[in-house]
């Protein structure tokens, strides 16, 4: 198995993700400042994957204002040679496992069309023994210029004790 460490994102970092982000399509390019951002003021919620020094996976996340119980999961990119190794799985449980037991819920949004990420969000669910719950949330109506529209994916809860046999 390829030796990957997990860990909090810090500024230096933010070029690398960038760069990854934006090789990792269909996801949405965001500015180099947000990355900074994120790295800045969310890199408790957030996590990058290095293999030999090489950032090759990134997890932006942060804790809903809505439900502070809720990690939201923003965007998720693996490096094309890492994919199918659970890279984008660890990353969210190392992440969980790092924050406060009151977080028992993961969300995100994905479209209809994006079946990687549906995969790995069910084989999520599946890992960590917690039920997966789609609803429509964004129509096209709200996002438009062809975007397709956004499923809400909510799984939990999640217990404590089943990411610590995990992790």
């Amino acid at each position: 198995m390829t030796s990957i460490t997990y860990r909090e994102p810090v500024i230096d970092d933010a070029q690398k993700i960038w760069e990854l982000v934006k090789n990792n399509k269909p996801l949405d390019e965001n500015s180099k400042y947000l990355y900074v951002l994120l790295c800045h003021q969310f890199s408790k919620t957030c996590c990058v994957a290095e293999h030999n020094s090489e950032i090759i996976g990134f997890l932006s996340g942060f804790i809903s204002p809505k439900d502070p119980n809720t990690l939201f999961v923003w965007q998720v990119a693996v490096d094309n040679r890492f994919r199918n190794e659970g890279v984008a799985k660890k990353m969210v449980f190392q992440t969980l496992s790092d924050m406060d037991s009151l977080v028992k819920f993961v969300e995100a949004t994905v479209t209809p069309s994006n079946h990687p990420s549906l995969k790995f969000l069910q084989n999520f669910a599946d890992q960590a023994r917690a039920k997966l719950v789609t609803r429509p949330l964004f129509s096209i109506d709200v996002l438009e210029d062809g975007h397709e529209p956004e499923n809400l994916i909510r799984i939990g809860p999640i217990q404590k004790k089943i990411l610590e046999v995990i992790s």
